[in-house]
């Protein structure tokens, strides 16, 4: 169990995105790993069967993927993990069970067949910035914002049910992303950075100073919120 979800699955522990604010790097000294966050995955190889006994188990109502790992990550493309798990859920049709998906990976395209055959779901992307600059010093091993949009653009067009996270709220224009998103998404979640102990050197060493201010975040926040509402997208502040 989860705060996010009633239930949630990770198919891997440990992701090669690596990105700096990352808060699941506490997974390390649970499972005693010294390779440094972002070296290191864990494949959870009987996780389609566990998963079977859960569901038969526990019969839970709504499953998140994935709070310790990207279940897109580059990995999924060689283990397919996350794809095995998804077709365990489509056994169990009448358990009507909410599947709720979150990644930065284009990899998520893949699944496209399966996804049109799940009667409860939602994907979702997370889109921090707008701004590539921006993203390249947080996330630089994460797909651009350029394909994460397109992934979004490409799963609504398939009649497909998409949010985007907006998740840590990075430096970025406000109106540009709303803009964006427009169309794309049927809603938007935004929370703040939550870390900041963990990237204020990053912060500081980039000249962005100023976008771990409380004003900052309060401002772009509130500017995000009304330019997505002005465009009828709906969209609400997580605390994650």
């Amino acid at each position: 169990k989860s705060r996010v979800s009633e239930y949630t699955l990770n198919p891997y522990v440990g992701c090669f995105h690596g990105c700096s604010y990352c808060y699941a790097t506490f997974i390390r000294k649970f499972r005693n790993i010294e390779e440094k966050w972002g070296d290191f995955v864990i494949v959870k190889i009987n996780a389609p069967e566990v998963l079977r006994k859960e569901i038969v188990r526990k019969k839970p109502k709504r499953v998140f993927l994935s709070t310790v790992c990207d279940p897109y990550q580059p990995i999924e493309a060689v283990y397919r993990i996350t794809r095995k798990c998804l077709e365990v859920f489509l056994e169990f049709p009448f358990l009507d069970i909410e599947v709720s998906i979150l990644t930065k990976s284009t990899l998520i395209l893949r699944d496209i067949d399966v996804f049109k055959k799940m009667k409860s779901l939602e994907l979702g992307v997370t889109v921090t910035t707008d701004k590539e600059e921006i993203r390249k010093i947080f996330e630089p091993r994460a797909p651009s914002i350029e394909k994460r949009l397109e992934v979004l653009k490409i799963l609504k067009e398939n009649g497909l049910r998409t949010y985007a996270f907006v998740g840590p709220m990075l430096p970025m224009d406000p109106e540009n992303l709303a803009r964006r998103l427009y169309r794309i998404v049927d809603y938007v979640l935004i929370d703040r950075m939550n870390y900041i102990w963990k990237v204020r050197k990053l912060y500081e060493k980039s000249g962005l100073e100023y976008a771990l201010s409380d004003e900052f975040f309060l401002e772009t926040k509130d500017k995000l919120l009304r330019y997505l509402s002005e465009l009828g997208v709906r969209s609400r502040y997580v605390e994650t």
